[in-house]
Parts: C-alpha cells; structure tokens; sequence
C-alpha cells in the first residue's frame, strides 16, 4: 500500500530593491523632473532553503542565488504600456503629476539602464516528483514604484504584446493611470493589481516558466509629484513556494 505524505517546499527569493529618493541641491521631484533621481541599491535574488525549485536570471544560470549585479543604481521616472517602449518628458508642474506633453520623447536604448530595471526571474523543477501550487508572492513598498512580472516563452525573451505587460502590472493602491504608449503622446489605462500572487500551477519534472522582470517610477502615477519626494522605498521580497508529494 502507498502511503503519500506532502512536505512544503520554500525558496524564498529574495529581490532586494532598496530606492532611495534624493532631491539635489534646490531641485524639486516631480514627475519627470529633470534634476532629481532615484536610487536603487542591491536588487539579488538567492534561496534560503533548500528544495527542487531553482531559478534563474537571463545571464545567472539556474541555482540558489541570483544577484543581478545593481549597485546605487539611478533611475529616472518613466512610462510604458508594453515593457518595450518607453517614455520620458518634463514637468509640467512640480505640483501635479502631468507632464508637458510637448515633451514627452522615446527613451532610448542607449539611456534605457537610467530609466528602468529589466531582468528576469525564472522558475523551474528539478527533482523528480511534480511540484504543485507554485507560487511567486512579493510586495511593492510605494505608490509610484511599478514593478510587472510578465511571463514570457524563454531566457531573454521579450514581451509579446501590450496586454500581457498590463495584466502584470503591480503597485501598492491600485489606482488607475494612463501610460504613455507613444509621443503623440497616446496613452494606455492600466490598472495595477494590489494582490501581488502568481500562480504557476504545477511544475513536473524540468518544467520551467520564465518571467520577465521590470521595475520603474511610473511617472503617469499621481503620488509621483514633489511633495512625496524624500521617500526610502523597502526591500522587495520574491518568494517562490510549492508542494510536493512523497510516494513509498
């Protein structure tokens, strides 16, 4: 007679996204406020229990520890609806979040690294027993921070289209915002979700699911405005659960 019993596996992910707001000199934060940046220090990622989920990164190879290799990393308020094209523009005023449309320009891909973090983080089996209810679970520490966890095909793939990115999007209050999707400048609503959960179902055997990570200052959010600058954003914790079952 088989007898199964089921024992909880843990990875706990561990994305630390330390940002800081800093106002230089006179300068007033604002969205897009050309003077003022925001810093991100130490984003990693690492497990600290043992079990057959391992993850990876697109350049660190599947494993225990991702660090992604960020150090006092500035980045500039920006907006996408798709994680492929973004945006950047001047204030319009240092009190509202609107930008002067007349500025509103393609950020390129040269000055990408200065506007948004992109990376990835994968997940997959490598035991032998099926790994059910997989589950990556985090936070987002601040109203205008985003962060999208969008799934993808593969390692270094990108996104397919602007609804996968929306429906990843995730901050803390869920407030409507309009992300720019061109310089015209158009612009796409997205909601955020609040509940930060994704579901991966069940994992068999080498099965993996890859996921495209960004993290950005949406500056089309309404708290993104100079009153709410000096602000220390808290670490981001990614952790990646699942349950699996032992026959004898």
């Amino acid at each position: 007679m088989k007898k199964s019993s089921r024992k909880r596996l843990l990875i706990s992910s561990i994305a630390m996204l330390l940002v800081a707001m800093v106002a230089l000199g006179t300068a007033t934060f604002a969205w897009f406020t050309s003077s003022t940046t925001a810093t991100a220090n130490g984003i990693n990622v690492q497990t600290v229990k043992a079990s057959e989920l391992q993850i990876s990164s697109v350049n660190v190879d599947w494993g225990t520890k991702i660090d992604y290799g960020v150090k006092n990393k500035v980045l500039l308020p920006a907006s996408t609806d798709n994680g492929t094209a973004w945006f950047k523009a001047n204030a319009a005023d240092k009190a509202n979040f609107a930008a002067d449309t007349e500025t509103v320009a393609s950020v390129s891909s040269s000055e990408s690294t200065n506007y948004y973090f992109k990376d990835q983080l994968n997940v997959r089996n490598n035991g032998d027993a099926d790994v059910e209810n997989v589950t990556i679970s985090f936070s987002v520490p601040n109203n205008y921070l985003r962060v999208a966890l969008v799934e993808t095909s593969a390692k270094g793939a990108d996104v397919a289209d602007t609804g996968t990115f929306t429906d990843s999007v995730y901050d803390a209050d869920g407030v409507l915002y309009n992300a720019y999707k061109s310089t015209t400048p158009e612009t796409t609503a997205i909601t955020p979700e609040t509940d930060c959960k994704i579901n991966l179902g069940t994992l068999s055997k080498d099965d993996a699911k890859y996921y495209n990570l960004y993290v950005w200052f949406e500056g089309q959010d309404e708290q993104c405005i100079d009153s709410n600058a000096g602000a220390v954003v808290s670490d981001i914790t990614f952790t990646v659960t699942g349950d699996t079952a032992d026959q004898v």
